[in-house]
């Protein structure tokens, strides 16, 4: 059940990162508005194929794999799995002719694939899917590393994570120290772009450590992680006040656990009031939070 308080992947489209998470009420009629949109292009694309497919096929795996993103964000998981198969499809036999234009888009359809498939509980499919990705992202990072080693690093996360969930400690702890050297190395150059990223990494090594019983290295990769995501926080509050949170509530469990109540309580409670905060905002995203956080608290000994 630990494996919740891992810093959750998201779906990619092509460059961009898009929050998977449930959309807000007020988002509904937008996402329906691009639904519709990319349901008649997709449409479209397809009539057109049928008389210039090496044109038009490629416009239709891009629609199929933005209408799956579209699908996973309004939680309609199927669908999402259907237009991301069928994209991938198109896109494998595309890359047979021109790897060099395809191969990308393979990978993130891959990636796409194995967060639909992780957040269903279907791990095996998760690991062949991200592993295949994987695979794909190194060999283009060998010819194009400033591209693509940020792909490597995400996918390792991503599978570390599938690998917790199937009780595979030593792979993912080895998936997560690989992620991490890439993005400490990238972040080098691009501390703006790569240290959320060090900081979402260091998280999951953490809580791997501290379920393993490594207490020491699990606390020095929370108090990393919660310094990290603070020096972001004064930036850009909106953003990453919510990490610095979960942050809180992890270290806040390790301290708990060697029994330094005075400090877990004071973790939670700075938990807790972002929590609020933000769930005062978005009450269907953070109410759960606020409820786990408050209860970490009654349980603490007086």
């Amino acid at each position: 059940m630990f494996w919740r308080l891992f810093t959750l992947a998201l779906l990619v489209l092509t460059e961009l990162a898009v929050n998977a998470t449930p959309v807000l009420d007020s988002d509904q009629h937008r996402m329906e508005e691009a639904r519709k949109e990319h349901e008649e292009a997709l449409k479209t694309y397809r009539e057109m194929a049928q008389k210039e497919p090496e044109t038009y096929l490629p416009e239709v795996a891009q629609t199929l794999n933005d209408l799956g993103i579209v699908d996973s964000a309004q939680n309609r998981p199927e669908e999402a799995r259907k237009a991301f198969a069928e994209a991938l499809k198109i896109y494998g036999e595309l890359a047979q002719k021109r790897p060099g234009t395809y191969l990308p888009n393979v990978a993130t359809t891959l990636k796409n694939l194995g967060l639909i498939d992780s957040a269903q509980d279907r791990m095996a499919a998760a690991r062949k899917e991200y592993e295949e990705g994987l695979k794909t992202y190194r060999n283009l990072a060998q010819k194009h590393p400033e591209s693509y080693l940020p792909d490597v690093a995400q996918t390792l996360n991503d599978l570390g994570i599938v690998d917790i969930a199937q009780n595979r400690a030593e792979e993912a702890r080895k998936a997560f120290e690989q992620a991490l050297k890439i993005y400490r190395d990238l972040e080098q150059k691009n501390p703006a772009t790569y240290l959320p990223e060090v900081a979402t990494t260091l998280n999951n090594l953490g809580v791997l450590d501290h379920a393993q019983n490594r207490l020491e290295e699990a606390r020095e990769a929370f108090e990393e992680t919660l310094k990290t995501y603070r020096g972001l926080a004064e930036k850009d509050p909106e953003i990453y006040l919510r990490d610095v949170a979960l942050a809180l509530n992890n270290l806040g469990i390790l301290d708990r656990d060697q029994r330094q109540t005075k400090e877990a309580r004071r973790a939670f409670e700075e938990a807790l009031k972002i929590y609020e905060a933000y769930a005062k905002q978005d009450p269907d995203q953070f109410s759960s939070d606020v409820k786990r956080v408050k209860k970490l608290l009654e349980e603490l000994p007086r």
